[in-house]
């Protein structure tokens, strides 16, 4: 059962206990008169981020605290509060206040004319260090070459999603979803809105070179097959390559002009085994994801789930109406 008027704002959070309350305060000020139910996911948290949510609810019954029993990461997290929601439509963004709340008007007046997909594209972000920029460049750069459904440089999960686009979402059963990618493939009309992110208002960011390049494996892996062709390219071009130089040294021998040396040899070999050890590389990880789909693993578990107050809120509203 969903609403007509009810928006649902998905925040993940993972250890964001000093985040909690002043996003909560700067999203209700700034959705004054358009009723919102606020899902926190606390994915996996270690500090008392559940704790300051629960203080919430019993100040205003639409907060919603969605658990899982453990860190599944900010992807799954986002997926989570996405399919639990039950607005006419989904916003999500991050718990740090990088993603200015002040800017959910905007999107929401993009919404009412018609927009199923309002994408937040940033332009900068304060304080953000060189090697931040240029790994987040190299990512993009990376989905742009590779992937047959291009994201949008600077997109990020802060985006509004209309119903008719989170139903179709909810028809993916990707074990390591890419939400931007899938949202992106999709291909619903979509605005977009540059914006400056803040700079992180309390915490660590979870994301560590590590993750970055889980992440990016995970949305070209997701999303294409760019990278198998390549591979297979690659290793005719190799095949090719060496079928030459077998002819070359087939005619040398004949001729008694045996070159010495084992220079060329050794560096033909390593070659070969560098294309070799790369196709088998990117093979398995694509076996990898369909040995996960095949188990039929669930990208999350919910281990608590306060939805109460919200379902009632539009049980009530659909009464009326």
């Amino acid at each position: 059962m969903h609403s007509s008027k009810l928006i649902s704002i998905v925040v993940p959070a993972h250890n964001e206990e000093e985040n909690i309350a002043l996003l909560h305060s700067e999203i209700r000020n700034h959705m004054a008169g358009h009723p919102a139910e606020i899902i926190f996911v606390d994915d996996g948290s270690i500090d008392n981020t559940a704790g300051e949510v629960r203080s919430l609810r019993a100040v205003d019954p639409l907060v919603r605290l969605l658990r899982l029993s453990r860190n599944f990461g900010h992807q799954a997290a986002l997926l989570a509060g996405i399919q639990s929601a039950n607005g006419a439509a989904v916003i999500t963004m991050d718990c740090d206040l990088q993603h200015p709340p002040e800017l959910l008007p905007q999107m929401l007046e993009a919404w009412k004319n018609g927009i199923l997909v309002v994408q937040m594209v940033r332009r900068d972000t304060v304080g953000v260090t060189w090697l931040k920029k240029t790994t987040s460049a190299i990512f993009y750069r990376l989905l742009q070459l590779l992937c047959e459904t291009p994201v949008v440089p600077g997109a990020a999960d802060f985006q509004l999603l209309d119903r008719k686009v989170v139903d179709e979402l909810a028809r993916f059963k990707d074990r390591q979803p890419f939400l931007r990618g899938l949202v992106s493939w999709l291909g619903f009309p979509t605005h977009q809105i540059e914006y400056i992110a803040n700079t992180r208002h309390s915490g660590n960011s979870s994301y560590s070179v590590a993750r970055m390049l889980r992440l990016s494996i995970d949305a070209v892996t997701g999303l294409s097959i760019k990278p198998l062709r390549l591979a297979f390219f690659v290793g005719t071009w190799t095949a090719i390559m060496a079928l030459a130089y077998a002819g070359y040294a087939f005619v040398t021998f004949f001729r008694g002009k045996v070159v010495p040396g084992w220079t060329s040899i050794l560096m033909t070999v390593l070659f070969l085994g560098a294309v070799q050890l790369l196709s088998s590389g990117i093979l398995g990880e694509y076996l990898a994801r369909i040995y996960l789909q095949t188990r039929h693993v669930p990208p999350f578990i919910v281990i608590e789930d306060t939805a109460s107050a919200s379902v009632d809120w539009v049980k009530h509203e659909s009464e009326v109406a």
